[in-house]
């Protein structure tokens, strides 16, 4: 498991009906790693770790803000979350980003679904800070559930800031605002899973650029070859290690005192990446992208299992 920092929650703030934001006070060293896109694990009773993008953080390092949309049925993580009170103490671990924000001089669009605005808003702020020429686009069902609208709104960026409510605005337009974007423009985008797939399938419009995507859910719906078992070794001892059917390599190594991090175990948050240096991957985490899949040289060893009878990892 990740090196971890506790605090002390500091603050607790209600953004919407069902968004609490919380701030998490260092009690030891400065955070480091506050940036755009990065997010913590948090460390709640019962063994549960989840994982929440940063909005905010101090100038001195010291404390951290994330916000956290209760599911009432959710996993648990988000109601233990809205149980939480100032003072309170608890471990938390990174920050760490998979969704690194690349300051360029280009153009940028955000597009926000949902609790999926917590990365986007810590980028607007840094590209507000820069001078960085952007708009954004935060997607909402309701104006009440616009948890991030005041806040989108001290950053005064005029016209350049657009919240789309769908009972008030219908349906969002994603291949119009591809079209209008301009050509090597960068752009970013976090919500649920059909959002992001609509932006993915929209893509055609864009004359050229890159999009970038966070999920903060698993692709549950893509289908998998019937799990087989596989053999693991590790490149440093030539250890090998039998996988069965019903394991997976997260579990074995560490049974084995092999030690990897891990945050998620659920192949969302990139912790237990690994190098592979031999074998095939079958992938089965929602955050290597298709290309990344594709160069089988890394796996999310929580998840990911081998189409190979053997796989071989820079452990």
């Amino acid at each position: 498991m990740n090196e971890t920092t506790y605090c002390r929650i500091s603050e607790v703030n209600k953004l919407s009906d069902d968004v609490s934001s919380f701030k998490f006070q260092s009690q030891g060293q400065p955070f480091t790693g506050l940036e755009p896109g990065a997010h913590i694990d948090v460390h709640l009773s019962g063994n549960m770790v989840r994982q929440y993008s940063m909005f905010a953080w101090s100038e001195d390092s010291m404390s951290l803000t994330v916000a956290v949309k209760r599911e009432e049925s959710g996993r648990g993580g988000s109601l233990q979350m809205h149980q939480l009170r100032v003072g309170d103490g608890l471990e938390i671990g990174g920050p760490r980003n998979n969704f690194n924000l690349e300051q360029t001089d280009c153009h940028y669009t955000l597009i926000a679904g949902g609790i999926g605005v917590t990365p986007i808003y810590a980028m607007a702020s840094r590209l507000k800070e820069i001078g960085a020429d952007f708009r954004i686009y935060y997607l909402v069902q309701t104006q009440a559930m616009a948890a991030f609208d005041r806040l989108f709104q001290t950053l005064e960026i005029g016209d350049n800031y657009h919240l789309h409510c769908d009972d008030e605005n219908g349906l969002f337009d994603l291949k119009e605002v591809l079209t209008q974007e301009p050509a090597g423009g960068e752009i970013y985008v976090c919500g649920p899973e059909p959002m992001l797939n609509a932006v993915l399938e929209s893509s055609s419009a864009l004359r050229s650029g890159n999009i970038h995507f966070e999920r903060f859910s698993t692709t549950d719906d893509l289908e998998h070859d019937p799990n087989q078992a596989f053999d693991v070794e590790i490149k440093s001892s030539g250890a090998v290690f039998a996988i069965g059917k019903d394991e997976n390599i997260l579990n074995v190594l560490q049974d084995n005192n092999i030690d990897v991090d891990f945050g998620c175990s659920e192949g969302l948050c990139g912790a237990c990446i690994v190098d592979v240096l031999e074998g095939e991957v079958d992938h089965r985490d929602s955050i290597l992208t298709p290309e990344e899949q594709e160069q089988n040289e890394m796996m999310c060893v929580c998840v990911s299992r081998a189409k190979s009878k053997r796989l071989v990892l820079d452990l």
